[in-house]
């Protein structure tokens, strides 16, 4: 699976779960196969899902319907699981750089355009503050913090925000740790959240290593919240990709030494 980059235009907060993305971003690239409808048999799990989407599955089984459906299943499995765990990690981010930032600030900080300087980040602080206010809330610091989204919290460790770093670092309990190593993984992980949250294969992504990163990430915050993450897992994750690339025909294919993992 190959990857490339590409410019994309500045998103808006809008989405709750986007941000903008510095020149330069590397995506992780989804192969999308072909349809491989000739083959696909007059099922139910077919006509609910479309032969397009389920012929990704297909593709990676090698034209394996049982097995394919299995990969579909493993693929809800893996997505609810991480879901689970990146809210841990989301919700121990957002107060810890939450607090760091009100230290050295003042509670006042989200409105402070020396502090968040990216326009980016005051137009999440001015939608999220609208969006309290319709739904008749009070548009307190604490409510304001719990409305921010990921793509907001993630923003605080990019380039623009490096005047923050020196604040933010001591939340993070390690040693040799970089500012771009924060927002790289980060940023890898917020479109892994996203793929997740738009119900897309998520197998040929690198799973082993961005799962390590949300152990890594909240451990490094908090141990406690860690433990809880593996505490409440309900997988064994794979220690290698799920995905591979078949030597022969260089299509994604499905590693089977991994077959254990998937659901029978």
């Amino acid at each position: 699976m190959g990857s490339s980059t590409r410019p994309y235009p500045r998103k808006t907060c809008p989405g709750g779960m986007q941000s903008s993305d510095q020149p330069g971003d590397t995506w992780f690239i989804w192969h999308r196969p072909q349809p491989i409808t000739s083959i696909l048999p007059d099922m139910p799990l077919v006509d609910i899902l479309s032969p397009d989407r389920f012929s990704t599955y297909l593709t990676w089984s090698q034209g394996d319907v049982a097995l394919a459906e299995r990969l579909y299943s493993y693929n809800v499995q893996l997505s609810s699981d991480l879901y689970a765990s990146m809210h841990m990690l989301e919700v121990a981010l957002r107060n810890k750089a939450d607090g760091a930032l009100t230290l050295a600030h003042g509670n006042g900080w989200l409105h402070d355009n020396t502090v968040l300087a990216d326009p980016y980040q005051q137009t999440c602080v001015s939608q999220a503050q609208a969006t309290l206010q319709r739904e008749r809330k009070a548009a307190t610091h604490s409510q304001m913090v719990a409305e921010l989204n990921f793509g907001f919290w993630s923003s605080l460790f990019g380039r623009t925000s490096n005047h923050l770093w020196a604040n933010l670092r001591p939340i993070f309990q390690t040693t040799g740790l970089q500012r771009a190593t924060i927002a790289e993984k980060l940023r890898n992980l917020r479109r892994l959240r996203n793929r997740i949250a738009h119900y897309e294969p998520i197998l040929a992504q690198p799973i082993p290593a961005l799962h390590q990163d949300i152990l890594n990430l909240t451990a490094w915050m908090s141990v406690d919240a860690s433990a809880w993450i593996t505490t409440h897992s309900n997988l064994n994750y794979p220690a290698t990709s799920l995905i591979v690339t078949d030597p022969q025909t260089g299509a994604p294919i499905f590693d089977q030494a991994l077959v254990g993992h998937l659901p029978n």
